[in-house]
C-alpha cells in the first residue's frame, strides 16, 4: 500500500469540469483535505463553491503547492497548462493526465525535461463512483506513484493498471463505453414502447436489467456465452430475438464502431504531438 495517508497529499485538480469535479467530491468524501482545483470562469467557480469544491483560478497557484497534480482539461489544452506552470514542475511533482493522445512523452518534451507521469483514461461514470480507470506508467514514474494514482481514481471506482500503448484503444473502448451502454439503453427503451411499455418503466427495466447483468457477469466470473445460454431456451422467446440481432450484423457493428473510435484517438495523439514541435 502506498505510504500516504489521505490528509499528507496536497492535490490540485487542473481543470474542473465534469470528470475533473467528480474526482474532487469523492476525494473529500474520503479524507482528502489538502484538495483545490481550478476553472476558467466567475460562474463556474461560484457554482463549484456552492456545491462545497474548494476552487481557484490561478492554476499556478494550484501547482506550486500540490504535491500531485491531476491535469484535467480538454486534450488541446494541454500544452497550454504545461507551458504556463512548467518552471513549477520538478521532480518532485507527480502529474497524473486525464487527456485522451496525451502521451507521457509529449508531458516531458512540453515541460522540457523527465518528469513523474501517469496516464489515466477513467469514463463519466466516475460521477457516481463506478467509473473503470485504466491506469499507465510514464518512463520515470515509480511504484510509489502508480500507488498514489490507484488511490486517488479509487476514489471514483475500479483501477487496473496497463502498458501506456493500450491506452488509445481503452479511449475508444471503456472510456467513450458509457455512450454506447447509453445508445442501448435508449433502444431498449424504443422497443419498450413499441410493444407497449410505458416510457418511465421502460427505462427503469433497461437500465435495472442492464446493471444487474453486468454484476452477474463480474460476481460469476462466467463467459458471456455461457450466462447467456442460461436465459436462452429451445424455441423460447430470448432465441427469436438473439436471431433477429445476429442478423442485423449487431456485433461487427459495435466492433467497427470501437475501431472508428480508436482511430479517432490516434488522429488526436497525432494532432498533438505536431503542437508540441
Amino acid at each position: 500500500m502506498c505510504a500516504f495517508r489521505p490528509n499528507e497529499l496536497r492535490i490540485s485538480i487542473i481543470g474542473a469540469g465534469k470528470i475533473g469535479e467528480a474526482l474532487a467530491r469523492r476525494l473529500l468524501e474520503n479524507g482528502y483535505e489538502e484538495l483545490v482545483a481550478t476553472c476558467r470562469s466567475e460562474e463556474r467557480e461560484r457554482e463549484l463553491r456552492a456545491s462545497g469544491i474548494p476552487v481557484i483560478r490561478d492554476n499556478r497557484y494550484a501547482v506550486e503547492r500540490s504535491d500531485v497534480v491531476v491535469i484535467s482539461v480538454k486534450p488541446f489544452q494541454v500544452a497550454g497548462v504545461l507551458k504556463e506552470v512548467r518552471d513549477l514542475v520538478d521532480y518532485d511533482k507527480l502529474l497524473i493526465s486525464v487527456a485522451a493522445g496525451v502521451t507521457s512523452e509529449f508531458v516531458e518534451r512540453v515541460l522540457g525535461r523527465e518528469a513523474r507521469v501517469i496516464r489515466a483514461m477513467p469514463n463519466i461514470n466516475a460521477v457516481v463512483g463506478e467509473s473503470v480507470t485504466a491506469l499507465a506508467r510514464g518512463a520515470h514514474a515509480r511504484e510509489e506513484d502508480m500507488e498514489i494514482a490507484k488511490e486517488i481514481f479509487g476514489t471514483v471506482g475500479h483501477c487496473v493498471e496497463v502498458e501506456e500503448r493500450l491506452l488509445d484503444a481503452i479511449t475508444a473502448y471503456s472510456g467513450s463505453g458509457p455512450a454506447y451502454a447509453l445508445v442501448f439503453i435508449e433502444a431498449m427503451v424504443q422497443a419498450g414502447l413499441k410493444t407497449g411499455i410505458p416510457r418511465d418503466l421502460s427505462l427503469l427495466l433497461a437500465a435495472y436489467t442492464l446493471s444487474g447483468t453486468a454484476r452477474l457477469l463480474l460476481e460469476t466470473k462466467k463467459h458471456p456465452a455461457e450466462l447467456r445460454d442460461l436465459v436462452t431456451t429451445p424455441g423460447g422467446v430470448t432465441i427469436e430475438a438473439i436471431h433477429v440481432r445476429e442478423k442485423s450484423g449487431f456485433r461487427a457493428m459495435l466492433m467497427d464502431a470501437v475501431y472508428e473510435a480508436l482511430k479517432k484517438s490516434l488522429q488526436i495523439r497525432e494532432l498533438l504531438a505536431e503542437s508540441a514541435e
